[in-house]
């Protein structure tokens, strides 16, 4: 094999597992990925097989699924059925009201977030932009030779990686949505040539919370987020510097000239001010320094552009070509829809730093008070009696609570830096409705409550199934029904991460949309005039956070269902939702103009498209069998998450299967030992993925069934809304693979390892075996993996049952290459035992190192690969100092002992070829992530 073509050795190995998974269909005792594995490993102990061979074939078949994941991110994003020049012709012949509706106040949104997947760095993002989709061969060779010339390399993430990246997204989509002002106006000029002028488009909104977002962590100084909103407002006012400069062209005008003075004399002042919120904010001399900057009555400083947009409507009117006319209606509504910054921006804290930010004003226990019926009533009549509180940046760095210092941040950026253009308050964990009350309080006490949106996050489960008498009490309240009508609009958002760990993603889905139903049921039967239902749903790129595998319309539905639009209509309560596109990944999506323009478009164009619902699907005229079935698919993802074979896998080795893919940490800060809920969303999928399983997904449908397994099949059959659901765990299924989790329960079995010493006999290599063998006696991991192993086979023998009799026409995407994911992961375990092999074939080493043999041993079966090599590489140095300082000696020796303990031949053959299975690790992990179309 080592000297073999790579594609040659390639297709040799899926040949061989295929051999191998025939053979097991007549021996349940085979495991094709075991054998694969098995024979993988024999071959590199006995040097038939290199490190370096192996990494070529993992290199290989990063490529190939690299190529097919690019292949399916453009063909999913097919939008031939949701064209933009058609919903603007519909939309036009229902009359210039309708069309009005449907281009102004921004009916759809997009929140670019910083719970970020950068599995792909920069380079690789790009080239999967630029994926050929419906080019030639020649077209596709040659994006093959960029992605073969391409580096493997990791981007450095930090938050202001994560802001550089989510500022290119938002560039990208701010040029979309210019495109698609400039196709609405095109056809607002053909339609509707007198009232056209009259038009403030605002077809879809954009924001962002990168930077903002406090929820889970710490490592945000609330100076860096002032300083990342007055960077953006300095980059924003720039933009319409270049765009004004453009207008003006041969035909100055003296109000556009004074604009654009303005804008610029702006501009400069707040690249200053950025500047100086870019000390040592821990020191006070710095931030009073850097708060006059901001607040000083400079003539520069702009903080409003209220009257820059009636000078602008002025000049529209006094315009004499409609293709001026057309270019400042852009412009004016860039201003509307972005205000003085690149996109909206949401802030967001979690529930329990609200609670504990009220403690003294509402005199309620932060963890038990808020719960009580009376605690709305308490915060309600304290929100009342609210007396505005002024603060300056004195006051925000002396607070200590988390909370209040969000609110007085919103205080001074509507202030100081933006007066006009309203802001999103986040509340994470929002289980009480005193704690949304709480936080009205607090928006009355800072003077912000007529600029900021204060959200419940609904994820965890009891949050999602309890989310509708909290709606419907915060309604009951006057003191939050004068709030919501002052702001003429209710939102919440809707969270597919911790729900899908906790109760399934499929179960999590449903109680998503049944929550939604209910919002829209209660602002229905609340009798508020003229309120607007915003939803946001924060779903993320992969199917354990809410993304759907099929087309980007099945996408969009799937968040949003018809059933739910249906029911806002007949509450006769207009809806505008937003949904999150999440760092790394989902920027993919806005990875070129080109590309924002097309997500933009589809996005709009969907929310635009004729309401089309079922009325007969069975989900909805059966729905307390439908309620069964989530029941069902609830109590066994319950039931998994409990397990403590789950816990044990989870908290494993496997853990370090993943890589960093943001900012903020893997798991919640915690005390203790490790509890499996600390885990964040991310790495949960990422750990299930890595190991050829995700179940939060594919999970339960069997006991859903029950024993009425043909009924199941006719209410799938006879639902639209059930089949799309079931499509997506019909993708997760065909992505599990449980020889895969068996065959890492036989790479930590202590007999195993027994057996491959009683093989070779007496010798090195057969100590290095029995040292592994006795490693692992006490650890438990193999019996963790087949105990899941079987508990989840049980399950989905029953769902492999229905798949052939549901009939998926419309929603159900292509197979998958299961045989290429499971030769993957049969040679990571035949590197795994290699690595595992090195390092238990050792020498001895004295004692003062303060390790054992067998605590390298066990890092390495831990997957800590990189720790031992540079702990090898200290007891176990390449070069000697004494053999330095005695370099100058004439008479020279060939014996090793004279260099004074230098051992160049561990090096050579134990740790360099640890490094190369540590390289070879990260791309394993890269590819089999590309499977599943996202990591996490």
């Amino acid at each position: 094999m080592n000297d073999q073509p790579v594609a040659k050795n390639v297709d040799r190995l899926l040949s061989e597992f295929r051999r191998f998974s025939g053979e097991s269909e007549h021996d349940p005792h085979l495991n094709p990925v075991s054998r694969l594995a098995s024979s993988l490993f024999l071959g590199l102990e006995s040097t038939e097989v290199s490190i370096g061979s192996l990494a070529a074939i993992v290199s290989e078949l990063n490529d190939r699924s690299f190529e097919d994941r690019a292949e399916a991110f453009h063909a999913r994003r097919d939008g031939s059925d949701i064209t933009l020049d058609e919903t603007l012709t519909r939309l036009a012949k229902e009359g210039f009201e309708t069309f009005r509706g449907a281009v102004e106040g921004a009916p759809e949104g997009i929140v670019f977030t910083a719970h970020p997947t950068f599995a792909l760095n920069a380079a690789k993002r790009d080239v999967l932009a630029a994926y050929p989709v419906k080019g030639g061969e020649a077209e596709k060779a040659s994006w093959r030779q960029t992605l073969a010339q391409l580096e493997s390399s990791d981007d450095k993430i930090t938050l202001r990686y994560e802001h550089d990246e989510v500022r290119k997204a938002v560039a990208h989509a701010q040029e979309a949505v210019t495109r698609i002002n400039k196709a609405i106006l095109d056809a607002a000029r053909q339609y509707f040539p007198e009232q056209w002028t009259t038009l403030h488009l605002e077809p879809l909104s954009l924001a962002s919370w990168v930077g903002y977002d406090l929820d889970g962590r710490t490592d945000i100084h609330w100076g860096e987020s002032i300083r990342i909103r007055v960077d953006e407002k300095a980059k924003q006012l720039q933009r319409y510097v270049t765009v004004l400069q453009k207008i003006q062209g041969d035909a100055p005008s003296q109000s556009l000239g004074e604009l654009l003075s303005q804008f610029k004399a702006a501009a400069t002042l707040a690249e200053k001010q950025a500047e100086a919120f870019s000390g040592n904010l821990e020191d006070p001399d710095v931030v009073v320094q850097a708060a006059n900057l901001l607040t000083d009555e400079n003539p520069a400083r702009l903080i409003s552009l209220t009257p820059a947009i009636e000078a602008l409507t002025k000049e529209i009117d006094a315009s004499e070509t409609d293709e001026r006319k057309a270019d400042l209606i852009l412009l004016r509504g860039e201003m509307e829809a972005y205000g003085l910054g690149l996109a909206r921006i949401h802030l967001r804290v979690n529930s329990a730093q609200v609670r504990s930010a009220l403690r003294a004003d509402l005199g309620l226990d932060p963890d038990t008070g808020f719960l009580g019926r009376s605690a709305l009533g308490v915060a309600a009549k304290k929100s009342m009696a609210a007396q505005r509180r002024a603060v300056n940046f004195g006051s925000v760095f002396l607070e200590k609570m988390t909370a209040r210092r969000q609110f007085m941040l919103c205080a001074q950026i509507l202030k100081h830096i933006d007066a006009d253009t309203p802001i999103r308050f986040l509340i994470a964990e929002c289980e009480a409705p005193a704690t949304i009350m709480g936080a009205v309080y607090l928006a009355r006490l800072y003077g912000v409550e007529k600029k900021l949106d204060i959200s419940p996050l609904f994820e965890t489960p009891q949050a999602l199934e309890s989310g509708g008498r909290f709606i419907e009490r915060l309604l009951h309240e006057p003191e939050y029904r004068d709030y919501v009508s002052g702001r003429s609009v209710m939102s919440i958002q809707l969270g597919f991460s911790d729900s899908g760990r906790f109760m399934g993603q499929c179960a999590a889905d449903l109680a998503i949309e049944r929550l939604q139903v209910l919002f829209a049921r209660a602002l229905g039967e609340a009798g508020l005039p003229n309120i607007e239902a915003l939803v946001f749903n924060t779903h993320g790129e992969s199917m354990g956070r809410g993304a759907h595998p099929g087309s980007f319309k099945n996408r969009l539905d799937h968040l949003t269902t018809p059933w739910v639009r249906s029911r806002f209509a007949k509450a006769k309560t207009r809806l505008r939702t937003e949904c999150s596109f999440q760092g790394g990944e989902g920027y993919t999506h806005f990875q070129t103009p080109e590309l924002a323009t097309q997500t933009l478009s589809m996005i709009w164009a969907h929310a635009m498209s004729p309401l089309v619902c079922d009325h007969e699907d069975r989900f909805y005229s059966d729905i307390n069998y439908s309620w069964d079935v989530y029941r069902g698919l609830k109590t066994w993802q319950e039931g998994l998450f409990e397990r403590e074979d789950y816990r044990k896998i989870l908290s494993g080795f496997a853990i370090r299967l993943l890589f960093k893919t943001g900012s903020r940490q893997t798991k919640r800060s915690q005390s203790g030992g490790f509890d499996l809920s600390a885990l964040r969303a991310i790495p949960h999928n990422a750990i299930l993925q890595q190991l050829g399983a995700p179940v939060n997904v594919s999970g339960g449908f069997g006991k859903a069934a029950g024993r009425e397994t043909d009924r199941f099949v006719e209410q799938i059959n006879g639902s639209p809304r059930m089949r799309d659901l079931v499509a997506m765990a019909t993708h997760a299924r065909d992505l599990t693979d449980l020889s895969v989790l068996r065959a890492y329960a036989d790479l930590y079995a202590p007999g195993y390892w027994s057996a491959m010493a009683v093989s070779v006999g007496a010798g090195k290599a057969a100590d290095a075996y029995e040292a592994t063998q006795m490693a692992l006696e006490d650890s438990g991991t193999s019996g963790a993996f087949h105990h899941l192993a079987d508990f989840v086979a049980s399950d989905l023998r029953h769902f492999d049952a229905m798949i052939s009799a549901i009939d998926f026409k419309g929603v159900r995407d292509e197979p998958v290459n299961r045989d290429r994911l499971c030769v993957l992961h049969a040679v990571r375990q035949a590197l795994m035992a290699k690595a595992v092999s090195l390092v238990a074939s050792a020498p001895p080493f004295s004692s003062r190192h303060d390790v054992e043999h067998r605590d390298l041993i066990e890092m390495t079966l831990n997957l800590r690969i990189d720790e031992t090599a540079d702990l090898l590489g200290r007891i176990f140095p390449a070069n000697s100092k004494g053999g330095t300082m005695f370099s100058g000696l004439d008479e020279k020796v060939e014996d090793v002992d004279a260099e004074g303990g230098a051992y160049p031949e561990i090096h050579r053959e134990i740790i360099w070829p640890l490094r190369e299975i540590s390289v070879a690790s990260r791309t394993l992990s890269e590819a089999i992530a590309n499977h599943y179309g996202a990591f996490g």
